[in-house]
C-alpha cells in the first residue's frame, strides 16, 4: 500500500472507503469493479492503484480498518466498563451504529467479507474473524457478572443466539435497502431489553 494514501484529507480517505466498502457489499470479490469504485470515490482508477496496488490489498486494508475502528468504537462507548452483560450490548449498539453513520456500508461489507469464498482472500479472512471474535468473546466472559443469569441457561448458546440474531437482522437490513441507525437502535433496545426478561432471574 502506498503511505501517499495518507497525505489526503480525512475528508477524501472516508470518501474512498466509503466507496470501496459499497461496491465490495454489492458484489462478490471477484466481480466487484475497482473502476466502479475508484468512480464512486471521485477518482481516477490509475490513482486508485497508485494507492492500493491490487484489489486484494484494498480489500484486506478495508477489513483491518473496520476491525481498526470498530475497537475504537467499543472502547469510545466503553463497551467492557461494566459487568452488565445487557448494558453491553447496548453500548455496543450505540458503538455499531455510529460507525454506520460515518461509514453507512461496513457492516454489510463486513457480513459478505465473512461469506467470501475466492482463495486469495478467504483463508485470511477467516483466520482474522476466528481471533478477533474469539478474543472479543473472552473479554466479555471474564468481566460478565453471570450471577443474574437463570441457572438453566447456557451461557455459551445465549451468547452465540444473540450474536447470529443481530447479525441475521443486519444481513435482512441491508438486503432491504433500509439503513437507517436510528431506527435499528430502537428496534435492538427492544430486543435486548426482551433477552433480558427471558435469560435473568429479574431485574439486576
Amino acid at each position: 500500500m502506498n503511505n501517499k494514501f495518507f497525505n489526503l484529507s480525512l475528508e477524501k480517505q472516508q470518501r474512498i472507503i466509503n466507496a470501496a466498502y459499497k461496491v465490495f457489499s454489492q458484489n462478490s470479490y471477484k466481480k466487484a469493479p475497482m473502476s466502479e469504485i475508484a468512480d464512486e470515490g471521485g477518482i481516477s482508477k490509475a490513482l486508485l492503484f497508485h494507492y492500493f496496488v491490487n484489489k486484494k490489498e484494498l480489500y484486506l486494508y478495508l477489513w483491518n480498518y473496520s476491525i481498526e475502528i470498530t475497537r475504537k468504537a467499543v472502547a469510545d462507548y466503553e463497551v467492557l466498563g461494566t459487568d452488565n452483560f445487557f448494558e453491553m450490548l447496548k453500548r455496543s449498539l450505540f458503538a455499531k451504529c455510529s460507525l454506520m453513520r460515518s461509514y453507512p456500508h461496513i457492516y454489510a461489507f463486513s457480513l459478505k467479507a465473512y461469506y467470501e469464498q475466492y482463495p486469495d482472500i478467504k483463508q485470511e479472512i477467516r483466520k482474522s474473524y476466528s481471533a478477533v471474535s474469539q478474543t472479543s468473546e473472552n473479554k466479555v466472559f471474564d468481566i460478565m457478572d453471570t450471577s443474574v443469569f437463570r441457572n438453566d441457561v447456557d451461557l455459551k448458546m445465549m451468547y452465540s443466539e444473540i450474536f447470529y440474531a443481530f447479525d441475521g437482522y443486519m444481513l435482512d437490513k441491508y438486503r432491504s435497502g433500509h439503513i437507517v441507525p436510528d431506527e435499528i437502535e430502537q428496534e435492538i433496545l427492544v430486543w435486548i431489553d426482551f433477552w433480558k426478561k427471558i435469560y435473568t432471574k429479574g431485574e439486576s
